[in-house]
C-alpha cells in the first residue's frame, strides 16, 4: 500500500476544489530539491510558464491522479499556449494541444521550484515555422544561455545571429538525454552544423527534427540559402560535435 503525502495537496485556484491526498506512487518522482508539500491542484488554463507539471486527473471511469502529465514524461516545465482556432484547447508543453481549460493537473508553481540557469546552459523556447504544405508547425528551438539577470535569461538560439533576452519562464532546460539519443540514432541532433555530401561547401544548422512513418527529417537553416527540410540520412556533420548537449 502506498504512503500518502503528509499534508493534503492544496488548490492553486480560486475554485471550491476539495483537498486531495495523492500517494507518492501516483505522484511519481520529483526533481531533486522539489518539496512534495509544494504540489498544488490547478486548472489547465491557470498553469503559467515555468510551472512544473507533475500529474493530472484521469477522468476515465474510476478516475484517479496519474503521475505522467505528458506522454513519456513524468514532469516538465510548462510553456503554455492557447490553440489559435479552438477556444478552450491548450498546450502545456508548448507543442501538443491536448488539454481542455477545465482539466485538473498537479503542479509545483514556478515560484516554489524556480529553475536556475547559468551561461553555457542549453535551453529551449517554443517557436513556429511554415511547413512545405503551408501549415504552421510549433517546435522546440534550442539555444545557449549567454547571460543571466534577475528573472531573465539572454540566449543565442541556434541559427540566430543575435542573442535575445527573455523572461526565464519562457524557456526551459533542454533534455540532454533526448539529444544524446537523437545523435546515437540518427548521427545528428538539434544545434548541429551540417553539410551535404554532394555540396560540401553548404553549411547549415539543424533547428528541428520531425518523425513521420519511419522517416526522420531535419529542418535546416542554411547560411547562404533558404531553410529546407532534409532527410537526416542525407546530412553529414560539418564540424566536431559540440561539448554541450
Amino acid at each position: 500500500m502506498s504512503t500518502p503525502l503528509a499534508t493534503p495537496v492544496r488548490s492553486a485556484t480560486t475554485l471550491p476544489l476539495w483537498d486531495v491526498f495523492v500517494s507518492r506512487k501516483d505522484l511519481g518522482p520529483l526533481p531533486t530539491g522539489v518539496d512534495p508539500a509544494h504540489v498544488r491542484v490547478a486548472r489547465a488554463d491557470q498553469v503559467r510558464g515555468g510551472d512544473l507539471v507533475v500529474g493530472y486527473f484521469d477522468q476515465a471511469p474510476g478516475g484517479r491522479w496519474m503521475p505522467s502529465a505528458h506522454v513519456g514524461e513524468l514532469c516538465y516545465r510548462a510553456l503554455p499556449a492557447l490553440h489559435p482556432e479552438r477556444p478552450g484547447l491548450l498546450s502545456l508543453d508548448g507543442v501538443m494541444f491536448q488539454w481542455m481549460a477545465h482539466d485538473l493537473l498537479l503542479i509545483v508553481p514556478a515560484g516554489l521550484a524556480a529553475e536556475t540557469y547559468r551561461p553555457g546552459d542549453r535551453v529551449e523556447r517554443i517557436a513556429t515555422r511554415r511547413t512545405g504544405d503551408g501549415l504552421t508547425q510549433r517546435y522546440a528551438h534550442h539555444g545557449t544561455v549567454v547571460g543571466v539577470d534577475d528573472g531573465t535569461v539572454t540566449v543565442r538560439f541556434d541559427a540566430d545571429w543575435l542573442p535575445v533576452t527573455l523572461r526565464a519562464g519562457l524557456v526551459r532546460r533542454v533534455d540532454a538525454e533526448s539529444v544524446a539519443e537523437d545523435r546515437a540514432a540518427y548521427g545528428c541532433a538539434h544545434g548541429d552544423t551540417v553539410t551535404l555530401p554532394w555540396r560540401p561547401t553548404a553549411r547549415g544548422t539543424i533547428v528541428d527534427l520531425t518523425y513521420d512513418l519511419g522517416t526522420v527529417t531535419a529542418y535546416v537553416v542554411w547560411e547562404t540559402e533558404a531553410p529546407s527540410n532534409v532527410p537526416v540520412r542525407d546530412l553529414r556533420l560539418a564540424v566536431p560535435l559540440p561539448a554541450a548537449a
